[in-house]
């Protein structure tokens, strides 16, 4: 009865992470169009986001790969597949744990960014990392280890399970603390910053906190049906892996389609007198640019009647600060 739900397990499986990875395919292409897009427009290329965006969708499609093969070997050729010690199954764990390595460090690598490489933020963010990629090193090798007998609910349960609760706090305070950093200076900077700009960033805090709920959404029913001892994790598993390269694809996707119309369309401002408007004490510039590129510039206390003309260039009207961070999400 346990081989029979293993193999329905493995036959959804493979239909859903199929599902997944051709919405990928489509969310890839359009990505990709928005970054290389950039050069066109006389605009630097994000090369680790490319270079993110390229690997994640080698990984999924490796991991696909791994699926079907395992599946064919299975239902056609009668081999089991309840074996974790297996060559193939080693490999498809190495690929998630490289797929969610990989989503998790450029989730760190974002927040270091907005918030300027504060070491009392990104330090303790960064040692989580680090201890996931510990664990997950760990659980491989524990699979190797395992005789075939042993199904994946006992030898490496504490393992896998402290693998899959460090990636969902790493994800969930990453994404916390981005949405949550772009919010506070939104909110600092006030009606001053969105006159300047003409656009605001709720949109923008919108999808990045929706993209991380899907994520830990899929993080928490995998780790659940785990613990549960139910072989319906293997299709919350294989998703999973799809599910990493979809939200990183896609925060890059409704930001550079859906919200850069909007910058466009306020981006053109001719120079701007601030002592002629009813300005806050505070003023900073948060600013989304074109093509999912969000520029964050600290923001400086300055007086009315000090405020005189900015610089507009081709992403809209820039107030210059003395300590300018870039964030491309």
């Amino acid at each position: 009865m346990a081989n029979d739900n293993l193999q329905t397990a493995t036959l959804v499986s493979l239909f859903v992470e199929s599902i997944l990875y051709g919405l990928f395919i489509l969310l890839f292409v359009l990505s990709m169009s928005i970054l290389l897009g950039k050069k066109k427009q006389g605009m630097r290329i994000n090369k680790p986001m490319v270079s993110a965006s390229i690997i994640m969708f080698i990984l999924s499609t490796v991991h696909l790969g791994i699926d079907l093969r395992r599946a064919m070997n299975t239902f056609l050729n009668g081999k089991s597949i309840a074996a974790v010690n297996t060559t193939s199954y080693i490999l498809k764990s190495s690929v998630y744990y490289l797929q969610t390595i990989t989503g998790d460090g450029f989730m760190l690598f974002r927040v270091y960014l907005v918030w300027n490489g504060d070491n009392r933020v990104c330090v303790p963010i960064f040692v989580c990392f680090l201890t996931s990629v510990a664990t997950g090193i760990v659980t491989i090798n524990e699979f190797a280890q395992v005789s075939s007998s042993d199904p994946v609910f006992v030898k490496p349960h504490n393992w896998i399970v402290s693998f899959f609760s460090l990636t969902l706090f790493t994800n969930f305070s990453c994404t916390s603390l981005i949405a949550g950093r772009i919010w506070w200076i939104n909110h600092k900077a006030g009606r001053a910053a969105r006159i300047i700009s003409g656009r605001k960033l709720g949109p923008t805090i919108i999808i990045i906190i929706e993209s991380g709920a899907i994520y830990s959404a899929c993080l928490i029913i995998l780790l659940s049906l785990y613990v549960s001892g139910s072989y319906a994790q293997y299709i919350a598993l294989d998703g999973v892996v799809q599910v990493v390269g979809v939200v990183f694809s896609l925060v890059i996707v409704r930001i550079g389609l859906g919200l850069t119309s909007e910058a466009t369309t306020h981006g053109r401002a001719s120079p701007f007198n601030a002592a002629s408007a009813t300005a806050t004490p505070t003023v900073g510039n948060v600013e989304l640019g074109r093509l999912g590129a969000i520029s964050i510039s600290t923001t400086v206390e300055v007086k009315q009647d000090e405020l005189s003309e900015y610089e507009v260039n081709k992403g809209g009207t820039n107030c210059t600060s003395p300590w300018p961070t870039q964030l491309d999400v």
